[in-house]
Order: structure tokens, then C-alpha cells, then sequence
């Protein structure tokens, strides 16, 4: 019997969890354990270690029993999948569209004399100011490359994080991205999706003393009013160093989005598609071992000595054009032969690769395609859409979750700037942030990876203008401009020029 007096289940409790890791609680630490896993197996650790640990393919040791190092060997396909996944997701030039609402009787706006009203061109300078001012924030922040990184974090750990901040000194809005190993959000429970504080925590190293160190920001809410703080604590969770006070805001929201894969109404935010790639993964990573293995017994056969005196083999040199001399006797005839292989597994081997890898991409829906089976005389975008039907599928469905988060993430950072339009140095059009009031209705235009095929579309456009089933503006918005009202009063300028310019009565050269 254990004598608890010495040794209770809190001290004991204390010996093997941190007081970090009893702080988060056993959900929160399993989670990230289950990242870190996935981090390191998406970087190359895709071996088990004596302790059941991810090590890397040359850190393994030869095992017991063997009297040879087998091959350790790691193809990553892990890595090269979830790249694609990303770059099918975010690899197209999405855009940003915000519509003005129509004010003004539909009948009104189509006479050829037509001047929008008051209220209608303030829609309009309000849809263009947005839009402007989006795309503004897109460039700043170079959003295409961190679409495509925030894809990835998002696949691997099952949620990423977009935090909002302003710089005061630049006067720019910053989007700054965590992965979800760094992020601890804290919901209502009331409502799962009302957040009401957030945590980002990052493990620092003391220099000097080598001290375990955590910095952590708190944005919490409180009375409806976000407030700020930053601090680095010891391992036993003690302020060692103030960062920043606790202090508000002046925002009625956290500055914070994040963007989950929830597969299951009601599970947690994680990707359970990375299990089934890690299995297969590790298969394909055993068969190539064991592939490389079986060609070097085939290569190099066994050397028999039959029948030879004592210590023969041992003297025996393995080099081109060497030569051996046996003495031998009338009872025992010495003979030396190559024991060699037929490569019998060659066949097998390569179905049952097959079968592993192709299993790899329908867990992914990545097409397994060879430039020999696209010769057929071409293909369209009908047949492109046919053929990859499964990872457009899968990628319209990921931005079924991509679209609010976005729409979310450029609501909160309109009106983060609208709170700090007073500040000293600011790197934004004030009038254009008056001009947006609290209207933040846009739309997400996302696109797919595929060949631009912008001649049918033209085409396909001018058909439907002709035969009055699409407007200019409609028709701009689809092609992909960025703000039409602007390139729509251009193309009416240029018209007018050139109408002037071919009449000889105008008066003009």
C-alpha cells in the first residue's frame, strides 16, 4: 500500500504535468500535442524513436538483432499533399466585389439621361471607398502568399488564427497570423461561436539563464469593451516582465478571427483527414525501405565457400578482375559461387505501391493523373472541370468556411480603423472611412487554380450583353475588376472621344 502522507496525487500531479500544462487543462494539452505531432511529421520527423517518439529517418539506430543498417528512408508525401491542398485552395487570384445597393427606381437608371441621386451616388462613393480600401489592406499585408501559408497551418493543426493590430508609428493596420498551437480562445457559453477573450502564448528561452519563459497577450472582454495586456511569466506562471498593461481598447469586439475545419457539426476544431494521410504515409515510407533493401540483396549476392580450407573467405579480396587461390583434396573439392535473386518481387511490388498511393490521393481528392492519360486531343475547361471535379468539390467546400472568416476579418478591420481615425500618423483616407459608415456588406470572389480561360469568358459575356440578359456592370464584375464603376466611366469617356473625334462637325481634330 502507497503512504499517501508521503506522496499524494496533487504532488504527484505537480512531478509530471508543468504548471502550464495544468493551467490549459488535459483537452487543451492533448490538442497540442496532436499539432506538434503533425508540425513535426509534416517537417521530415516521420519515424518512431526508442521512446515512441517522431525522430528524422538518420537519427534512428540499427536494431537489435540485425547485422546490418537497413534503409531509412522518408518520401514526405505528407508535405507534397497538403502543399497542393493549400495551393488548390488559395493558389487562384481571388478578389473582392462590393455592390452598391440600388436606391434609386430601376426604372429611372436606365433612361439614357439618367443622373444618380444624392442617396444613390453616396452608395456608390460607399461601395467604392470599401473596395478600394480592402484591396488597399490586401497589398499591405501581401494576402496572397499568406492565404496560401494560413491554408497550410489550417490543414495541419485544424484552425489558424488572424490577429488585428495597428501600428502607431506607421499608422498601417497589420494582419498578423498564428498558428493554432499558439492560440487559446475562450468562448461563451452561451454561444460557442461568441468570443469572449484569446489567448496567444509563445515559449521563450532566457538567454542568459536558460530559463523556460512564456509571452503571453490577453485580449479579454469586459463590459463590452476589449481590453489589452501583455506579459512574460516563468515556467511557474509568474510575471517576470510587463509588456504592456492591462488597459482598453476602445473596440467593442476582439481583434481576432479565426478560421477552423470542423468536418462533424459540434466536434472540435481539428483535421482529422491528417490521420488517415500519416498511415498511409508511413506505409509508403516502410515499402520504399524495404524496396531499397531487397534491390541491394539483389545486387550484391551471397559469396559461398564450399568445401575450402579454414580462413579462405577471410582472405578473399571483393574487387574487379581479383583472383583467389584454394588447395584443395582428394575427398573435399573447394567450389565458390554467387548465390544470386530473380527480382520476383518487382510486380508485386509496384501494384501494391500503387494501391497505397492511390488510397493517399482519395483521402485527398487529389487527382492521380500521368501526362499519358491527357492524351486525348486536348482539353477544355468543361473537361478540367470534369476531370478534378472531387478537388474543386473539396476546395468549395473549404471556402464555405474561408468566406465568412474573410468577411469577418475585413469587417473588424474597417471599423479598427474607424476607432483610431484620430490618431497622429494615419496611413489611410479618413473621408473614405466616413464615407463606409457601418455598411460593410462585400463579397468574396474566390477562383480556382486552373488555366485562365478569359477568351471564353469574354465571349460568353458579350453574348449575354447582346441578348440583354447581362449589364455592363454585371459583366465587368465577372471578368474581374476591381472596381467597375470606375473602368465602367472610362469605357464611356473613350466611347465619347472616339465619337467626337470620327464626327466632322464636332469642330475637334
Amino acid at each position: 500500500m502507497a503512504d499517501f502522507n508521503l506522496l499524494t496525487p496533487e504532488n504527484l500531479n505537480d512531478l509530471i504535468y508543468t504548471p502550464f500544462q495544468q493551467s490549459i487543462g488535459e483537452a487543451e494539452h492533448r490538442r497540442l500535442q496532436k499539432q506538434h505531432a503533425n508540425y513535426l511529421y509534416y517537417a521530415g520527423y516521420q519515424h518512431r524513436g526508442p521512446a515512441d517518439e517522431l525522430v528524422k529517418a538518420d537519427d534512428l539506430q540499427r536494431p537489435p538483432g540485425l547485422d546490418y543498417d537497413p534503409t531509412r528512408y522518408a518520401t514526405n508525401y505528407f508535405k507534397a499533399f497538403i502543399k497542393r491542398k493549400a495551393r488548390w485552395q488559395m493558389g487562384g487570384k481571388h478578389g473582392i466585389d462590393v455592390n452598391a445597393r440600388q436606391i434609386d427606381p430601376p426604372e429611372l437608371s436606365t433612361k439614357p439621361d439618367y443622373t444618380p441621386s444624392p442617396a444613390q451616388q453616396a452608395e456608390y462613393d460607399r461601395a467604392e471607398a470599401l473596395e478600394t480600401l480592402i484591396y488597399q489592406l490586401w497589398r499591405e499585408n501581401r494576402m496572397r502568399e499568406r492565404l496560401l501559408q494560413g491554408a497550410r497551418d489550417r490543414l495541419i493543426a485544424g484552425r489558424v488564427a488572424v490577429k488585428i493590430l495597428f501600428n502607431q508609428r506607421t499608422g498601417k493596420l497589420k494582419w498578423a497570423w498564428h498558428p493554432d498551437t499558439e492560440t487559446f480562445p475562450i468562448y461563451s457559453e452561451d454561444d460557442f461561436e461568441d468570443l469572449i477573450a484569446c489567448h496567444f502564448v509563445k515559449e521563450l528561452r532566457d538567454e542568459e539563464t536558460g530559463e523556460t519563459l512564456y509571452q503571453k497577450q490577453t485580449f479579454e472582454m469586459i463590459d463590452g469593451i476589449c481590453w489589452l495586456s501583455e506579459g512574460v511569466y516563468n515556467a511557474e506562471l509568474k510575471i517576470v516582465r510587463t509588456i504592456t498593461p492591462k488597459a482598453p481598447m476602445g473596440l467593442d469586439f476582439i481583434p481576432v478571427v479565426l478560421i477552423p475545419i470542423e468536418d462533424l457539426a459540434g466536434e472540435p476544431a481539428i483535421n482529422t483527414e491528417i490521420d488517415d494521410m500519416r498511415s498511409q504515409t508511413d506505409v509508403l515510407n516502410q515499402m520504399n525501405e524495404d524496396a531499397i533493401d531487397s534491390l541491394k540483396f539483389e545486387m550484391f549476392g551471397i559469396t559461398a565457400v564450399i568445401n575450402a580450407p579454414s580462413g579462405t573467405a577471410e582472405k578473399m579480396e571483393i574487387s574487379p578482375g581479383a583472383v583467389v587461390g584454394i588447395t584443395g583434396t582428394p575427398e573435399l573439392m573447394p567450389d565458390i559461387k554467387k548465390v544470386e535473386g530473380g527480382f520476383r518481387w518487382n510486380e508485386a511490388f509496384k501494384a501494391q505501391y500503387e494501391r497505397v498511393k492511390g488510397a493517399l490521393h482519395e483521402i485527398t481528392a487529389i487527382p492521380q493523373m500521368a501526362i499519358n492519360d491527357l492524351n486525348f486531343g486536348g482539353m477544355n475547361t468543361d473537361a478540367l472541370h470534369i476531370v478534378f471535379h472531387d478537388i474543386i468539390s473539396e476546395t468549395e467546400e473549404h471556402w464555405l468556411a474561408w468566406e465568412p472568416r474573410l468577411h469577418e476579418l475585413h469587417e473588424k478591420s474597417v471599423r479598427y480603423l474607424q476607432a483610431r481615425a484620430s490618431s497622429k500618423v494615419f496611413a489611410y483616407d479618413k473621408q473614405a472611412l466616413s464615407l463606409i459608415g457601418d455598411n460593410y456588406e462585400h463579397e468574396i470572389k474566390f477562383a480556382l487554380p486552373l488555366p485562365d480561360n478569359r477568351k471564353d469568358l469574354v465571349e460568353l459575356l458579350t453574348l449575354e450583353m447582346d441578348a440583354g440578359l447581362e449589364s455592363q456592370s454585371g459583366a465587368l464584375a465577372r471578368a474581374g475588376v476591381e472596381n467597375t464603376a470606375v473602368k465602367r466611366q472610362e469605357i464611356e469617356n473613350e466611347r465619347k472621344r472616339a465619337q467626337v473625334q470620327s464626327d466632322p462637325y464636332s469642330g475637334q481634330e
